[in-house]
Parts: structure tokens; C-alpha cells; sequence
């Protein structure tokens, strides 16, 4: 390309892990060429770093591209509810980030019916731009599988030199039941037929190549409080559903708890660059909370409630956690409702988690 007086150049490198002695090749092809942009992308974050770390030191930027939000995936079936939820999803992320106060509407959303319908099938189905915008279920099944086959058990184990796929294909179906649930690793162990070290290897590869994400125990009081064991969620939900053969819509499923709370953390995974980090809170006594956010040196305590609520009814573990630690913030993700109220010194708001 041609700016101004002067020549531009862009390489586009797709699929980089592939490259034989790429980040060599790639230094000399920085060093030699002026004026040049290079963007490499690729599907495993630990082998790009790899091969590229030492022979690009402070001349990289990495860049993380996530599946489509609910947002983008309003974008693609829905523009109407998109300028909606932009509204209202903005006043909440800068009521969250910011501290910024605005008028909280009151009872039901009027517009539940439709989001509900948008959201639910969007926490099934989850958001690869392939599968959002293919209309036949039958099709979307396809691609899912596709991803499966050709992404965890090809190019995982030819990266990553592991012996068999079969440890690899047990531990995503046994993590893919227990999402929102504690890491218990003998039952992993036992259940994915690998011993421990095996065991956190293929976890740390799952976490590397963004198929899940591990999400760590919020403590202060070790006596009293959890402070070791993660908790798993998956990366995108549609993903998760295809492993467990089980596209059925939410009200005809056991585990539709489970599938918001993990497309709520999903999102704030989206968000972190806004926190330090994101934890869970649970006491020994069974108190827990689902997600604790760490915000410019606050924590915010989040609970996620997929219920019909007629009040501001505030959950118990979610009161337990306020009197412990007195947080400025908690936010309440709900089915449907919107409210405020002040507990002690922390303003509690209530919102539909559709538009988070």
C-alpha cells in the first residue's frame, strides 16, 4: 500500500505455530524490510510464543480474538435488540467500571420475552462467527463437530507431541460436565485415566489453546475460606454443549444453571482487561459467590440468580460475603428484573444478565 510519498507493507501470516523456524524468519523479514506491519496469527498462544518470544522481544503486540459476544451476535440476527442492549449494556459496565450512577428501572423488562429467546439460544449455541451465522441446526452441529475434530484432537496433539488423543477427548468431556463446580483433580484423574502430572499438563494445554479457563478461589481467611482448588469454565458454550452431544434448548436441560454462569464468566473474560483478575468466593461453610471482581483496587462480589425475581431480594451467600468484606459494589444477574437498594454501604444492583 501507498501512504502518502511513502510505500507500506503488510504480511498476513495465518496458522504461524505451522512455520518452520518462524520466529527467525520473521525477525529477518522485520529487520531486512522497512516500513513493514506483520500480523501472525494462529490457534495455540504457547507455541506462538514459542517460536516467536526470543527473537521479537518488545516488538509484538498480542491481541486475543474471542468468539462473538452477545452483542455481535445480537449484530448478525438482531439490530433492533442490539441498539437496545447497547443502551442499557452501557450503563451498566460504566455503573460497574466507573462508578457511574444511572436511573435503575424498576420490576420486569419489557422486552424480556425476545431477549430471553435471543440469549438462551446464544448460551447454546455460543458464538464462532460460523456457527452464528448459519441458520440449520444440522449445519451448526456440523461445524461444532468440525472444530472438535480438527482443532482439540489434530492440532492440539500434533503440536503438543501427545501420544494419544484419547487422555486428551476424556478430560474436555469430564471438565465439560463439571463447569461452576470445584476442580476435585482425583475425579479428573480418574475420570480422563491420567496421573496428576499428566493431568495439569493437559489442563495448562486446555487453558493455552483457549478451550477453558481456570478460575481461582477468592480467600482471606484460609480456616474459614476455600483457597486452593479452581473452578473450569469453557470458552465458548457451543463448544461445551457439542462435547456433551446435547443441543437441547435451556428450560429442557439439568445443567442450564451451569450454562449461564459459565456465559457470564465468558463475558467478563471478554471484559478483563478493565480488572486484575477474576476469582470466586466460597466459605467452608457452603457460602458462595460466583465470581469476585477485582476493579482498580476494589473487589465486587457478582452472584448469578437465572430466576424470575418480584423484589429486591438480595441472595444470602451474596448478603454473607457484603457483611464479611463491605464491598462498595455487588451486582445481582437475574432472569428478568431490574432494582436497587443499599445494603449497609454497598450498593447492590439487580439486572437481566442478557444485558451484561
Amino acid at each position: 500500500l501507498i501512504e502518502g510519498n511513502k510505500r507500506k507493507f503488510y504480511l498476513m501470516i495465518d496458522e504461524f505455530q505451522y512455520a518452520e523456524y518462524g520466529g527467525q524468519k520473521l525477525k529477518l523479514i522485520y529487520d531486512t524490510l522497512k516500513n513493514i506491519k506483520i500480523f501472525i496469527t494462529g490457534s495455540s498462544s504457547l507455541d506462538i510464543r514459542a517460536k516467536v518470544g526470543k527473537f521479537m522481544v518488545g516488538r509484538i503486540l498480542s491481541f486475543y480474538l474471542y468468539p462473538f459476544n452477545f452483542k455481535e451476535y445480537l449484530r448478525a440476527n438482531n439490530k433492533r435488540l442490539e441498539r437496545i442492549y447497547t443502551q442499557h449494556n452501557n450503563q451498566i459496565v460504566e455503573w460497574l467500571f466507573q462508578e457511574k450512577e444511572f436511573e435503575v428501572k424498576r420490576g420486569k423488562d419489557i422486552f424480556e420475552e425476545e431477549f430471553i429467546q435471543e440469549y438462551e439460544r446464544f448460551c447454546i449455541w455460543g458464538g464462532y462467527p460460523s456457527v452464528v451465522l448459519t441458520k440449520s441446526e444440522l449445519e451448526r452441529n456440523k461445524i461444532l463437530s468440525d472444530i472438535y475434530n480438527n482443532y482439540i484432537l489434530k492440532d492440539i496433539k500434533t503440536l503438543l507431541e501427545l501420544a494419544t488423543e484419547r487422555n486428551l477427548f476424556l478430560l474436555s468431556q469430564y471438565l465439560a460436565t463439571q463447569i461452576g463446580n470445584i476442580v476435585v483433580y482425583q475425579n479428573l484423574s480418574k475420570g480422563s485415566g491420567l496421573d496428576y502430572r499428566k493431568l495439569k499438563k493437559h489442563l495448562s494445554i486446555l487453558e493455552e489453546t483457549f478451550i477453558c479457563e481456570a478460575v481461582r478461589p477468592f480467600f482471606k481467611n484460609r480456616q474459614k475460606e476455600l483457597s486452593r482448588n479452581p473452578k473450569i469454565f469453557f470458552m465458548d458454550m457451543g463448544f461445551r454443549n457439542n462435547l456433551m452431544e446435547n443441543m437441547n434448548e435451556l428450560d429442557k436441560r439439568s445443567d442450564a444453571g451451569a450454562i449461564i454462569e459459565n456465559s457470564v464468566f465468558i463475558r467478563f473474560n471478554e471484559l478483563s482487561k478493565e480488572m486484575r483478575k477474576i476469582n470466586f468466593w466460597r466459605t467452608k461453610a457452603g457460602a458462595e459467590v460466583d465470581f469476585i471482581l477485582h476493579i482498580k483496587g476494589k473487589i465486587v462480589p457478582v452472584e448469578v440468580k437465572y430466576t424470575s425475581f418480584n423484589s429486591n431480594k438480595t441472595p444470602r451467600s451474596l448478603m454473607s460475603f457484603i457483611k464479611s468484606f463491605n464491598p462498595e459494589q455487588a451486582l445481582v444477574l437475574t432472569k428478568n428484573y431490574w432494582g436497587y437498594l443499599k445494603k449497609n454501604n454497598t450498593k447492590v444492583l439487580f439486572v437481566p444478565v442478557y444485558y451484561l
